[in-house]
């Protein structure tokens, strides 16, 4: 029986839904230590407009 290897999932970036995270800043494994996203996350007005992008492009309703 051979072993079967797991593929590690890709990694998304939560600033573009659906999109892979590319490594798009220097010294950065993936979204978890990417310090755009710490950024973002932690500012409540950025958050929710990233969060209404998401909503938009996946069809559903977005409440204003």
């Amino acid at each position: 029986m051979r072993p079967t290897t797991r593929r590690r999932p890709d990694a998304r970036c939560p600033l573009r839904p659906g999109e892979p995270c590319t490594l798009c800043q220097l010294d950065v494994t993936g979204p978890q230590d990417c310090p755009l996203v710490y950024l973002v996350m932690t500012d409540d007005d950025l958050r929710e407009g990233v969060h209404t992008t998401g909503r938009a492009g996946t069809g559903e309703r977005v409440r204003r």
